[in-house]
């Protein structure tokens, strides 16, 4: 099987460097702007085979380093022998393939003098792909060096089909903002076209724009993500590449910066000059890892591949451009008035205006005022003329605001639904929520203002134990004047005890995984008898897999069930079904004597925003330098001269609400994993080299660890998330 697809794999790579021929001599152009250093010549190669010739069902195992060393390429479904496993278990047994090179690189590393003569099979072939005077030292490390990449054969293909949708208007785009038209071929890189697409770091759209990147060139809020407008996000591309080949001098490097960022390149070009082989090759940075050492060669190889994309994969019929009319919307408009008026449907209208996030879809917010609004194209159509028969008492000045209120212990979706007078039903729509008996302790959510209903604010105490929260009435409280923060008060209330009526209204629903128990944490009060008989009688017929996680929850009260399952490690032992996982959202504290602690994701840039005051003065209040950085967890003063703390409290809610929204529909929890500390280990790696997750996801994984100080040797517990739909996904 091996031989086969070698041979193949040798074939095609003789036909790609014919094709590289005929392309240098009659694209001088492109080779000018974007030159292709001999040394790196094996790594385009490597991605044009990815990009060409491998299916999605095909790995190939290889060195990360050194990209002409190709271990193997092994096949998913004789992988797994044709059984129906998902991508991660199937991936379990690439993991044993790697593992299986290294034990031979290292058994060579134990040699001495390697002689392939003498060796037989696997060992034989690994042999041959190094020097012969390959030291015990380099076996070593090309142990550690073992990566397997998916072929991405058909996801191109798509790509290519997808671009026939916005390619003419983008590159009128990059004409306009004097960028080569050629880096319209970035996004088969980033995301194969797709503008649904979205990263479990966080990175969306076309482009696959960070919200800190994000934010300096469009809006990115609870209403609206203009990072998934193809378009708006295209012109926001233009110039920031622009801006990387102002700051850098040459294109390859104001690609690479990207990825990997301006000023990390920056500091590149300071070591190794403009010459982009020698940084690839030579630079060291904890950051300028796989992905962004190979980000430079995979444009050149996607650049080559789609300008001549009938060498590959023959005929190609593309994607029509969507035609549509603008027009910018004078009033907030409610998401019915605009589909009844325009004559669209939801699906329709989603499709044409992506900006627009699911709570202004699903009506919990009007469409912005300002916005500009797309409608399909229709020569009887004037979308200004639609709008002046809209009734002035449907047009709004102001945005719907909702507050917040998290869920506690013994609460009821009714009962919450009276404290703010609105109806049981509005409450559910508001927050998605489909089964008004499944709402869980700690789940936030958004409530109607302006009812007159009683406000909640939780205050966080100092002489509250560790994680207490304390819900006050607005009888309680007496009015602060705007931007002054006392004190925090010391407020003794009793929980309320759960009723039996209430069984099983505050269960997350997961699908039967096993619990093991786990060392209690250190200052938590002891669980009471019955609690903890309940706890031990539920560990033992859970992992003899005699009753379900369901039968065992009808012995159980909510608040015991919580309890219980707070003590205990999860381990998966059957795949959950992804619609049923529940979730809550992290607690953000309000702000305290005038000060927040900084959350990931959030730059000084958003708490200006959310204060509506210029950054400088955020830096100057809090003596920070104009090129210094923050650090989650630092303590910043704010200035509460145009917003009161409750209004910047909503918006900084608003905004990580927004980010795990966007994750938890992307992505659900299978379970959770070990990970012991490794030497040279910090928390940035772990979670974006090693995992690719959020950094806020593992924090509230672990919130009882110090992540920014981290000792080798501990354990941290890493949840296990898998795509709740194939990322490139798009309506019809």
């Amino acid at each position: 099987m091996f031989l086969r697809y070698l041979a193949f794999s040798s074939l095609m790579f003789s036909v790609l460097c014919c094709v590289d021929a005929g392309v240098a001599e009659t694209n001088s152009r492109a080779s000018k702007l974007f030159p292709l250093p001999a040394a790196l010549k094996p790594n385009v190669d490597f991605w044009k085979n990815v990009y060409a010739v491998y299916s999605e069902r095909e790995v190939i195992i290889h060195d990360s380093r050194d990209m002409q060393r190709v271990y193997e390429v092994v096949n998913l479904d004789s992988l797994v022998k044709g059984a129906k496993v998902s991508n991660r278990i199937a991936w379990k047994k690439v993991e044993q393939v790697k593992k299986g090179y290294a034990r031979v690189l290292m058994k060579f590393s134990r040699m001495g003098k390697v002689d392939p003569k003498k060796l037989k099979g696997k060992e034989k072939r690994v042999a041959q792909l190094f020097a012969p005077k390959t030291t015990s030292r380099q076996f070593r490390a090309a142990s550690k060096r073992i990566r397997g990449q998916s072929g991405l054969k058909e996801r191109f293909r798509r790509g290519l089909v997808r671009s026939g949708r916005y390619l003419v208007e983008m590159r009128e785009i990059f004409r306009e903002e004097g960028v080569p038209v050629e880096l319209c071929m970035l996004p088969h890189c980033e995301s194969s076209f797709n503008y649904n697409a979205y990263s479990k770091v966080g990175a969306a759209g076309l482009w696959q724009f960070t919200r800190s990147t994000g934010r300096h060139f469009m809006t990115v809020n609870y209403s609206i993500d203009e990072r998934l407008d193809p378009i708006i996000a295209t012109r926001s591309a233009a110039r920031l590449l622009k801006e990387n080949y102002n700051a850098l001098g040459v294109w390859p490097l104001a690609i690479t910066a990207y990825n990997h960022g301006r000023n990390g390149m920056k500091r590149a070009k300071r070591k190794f000059g403009t010459d982009i082989a020698k940084i690839v090759h030579n630079y060291k940075s904890r950051s300028f890892g796989f992905a962004s050492r190979n980000f430079y060669s995979e444009f050149l190889a996607a650049l080559e591949v789609a300008s001549n994309y009938e060498l590959y994969f023959g005929y190609i019929e593309f994607d029509r451009p969507q035609r549509y009319v603008e027009f910018q919307l004078p009033h907030y408009l409610a998401l019915k008035t605009a589909l009844d008026k325009f004559d669209v449907s939801v699906e329709e209208f989603k499709r044409f205006n992506p900006a627009l996030r699911s709570p202004v879809l699903k009506s919990k917010r009007r469409i912005p005022k300002g916005y500009r609004v797309r409608i399909p194209h229709s020569d009887n159509v004037d979308p200004k003329a639609v709008y002046a028969t809209i009734s002035s008492k449907f047009k709004y000045d102001k945005q719907v605001t909702p507050d917040w209120h998290r869920v506690h212990a013994g609460e009821t979706l009714s009962r919450i639904a009276r404290r703010y007078r609105v109806s049981v039903r509005e409450l559910m729509a508001l927050n998605n929520i489909r089964n008004a008996h499944k709402i869980f302790v700690g789940q936030n959510l958004q409530v109607p203002t302006g009812r007159g209903a009683t406000s909640s604010v939780v205050v966080s105490t100092a002489m509250s134990s560790p994680g207490k929260e304390t819900q006050l009435a607005e009888a309680d409280i007496t009015p602060k004047a705007a931007g002054v923060l006392d004190a925090p008060q010391v407020v003794r209330v009793n929980p309320q005890r759960p009723k039996r009526s209430d069984k099983n209204r505050s269960a997350p629903v997961r699908d039967k995984p096993v619990y093991v128990p786990a060392k209690a944490s250190a200052g938590k009060p002891a669980a009471g008898k019955k609690q903890e008989l309940l706890r031990q009688v539920a560990v033992r017929r859970l992992e003899s897999n005699t009753e379900s996680l369901e039968d065992v929850m009808q012995m159980a009260l909510p608040g015991h069930f919580v309890e219980m399952t707070k003590e205990m490690r999860v381990r998966v032992v059957q795949e959950p079904n992804l619609e049923l996982v529940q979730y809550s959202f992290r607690e953000i504290a309000p702000p305290q004597n005038g000060q927040v602690g900084i959350e990931p994701d959030e730059t000084l840039g958003h708490l200006a925003d959310w204060l509506n005051v210029e950054t400088y003065k955020l830096r100057r209040i809090n003596h920070i330098g104009a090129g210094s950085s923050i650090q989650i967890g630092q303590q910043i003063w704010l200035s509460f001269e145009n917003v009161t703390p409750e209004e910047f409290h909503r918006r900084r809610v608003e905004y990580h609400e927004g980010i795990e929204e966007d994750f938890y529909q992307n992505f659900a929890i299978q379970g959770e994993r070990l990970y012991r500390v490794r030497p040279g280990d910090n928390i940035w790696l772990i979670c974006n080299r090693n995992f690719e997750l959020p950094h806020w996801l593992v924090r509230k994984y672990n919130s009882d660890r110090e992540l920014s100080n981290l000792v080798a040797g501990k354990e941290l517990v890493i949840p296990i998330v898998e795509a709740r739909f194939p990322q490139e996904t798009l309506p019809n």
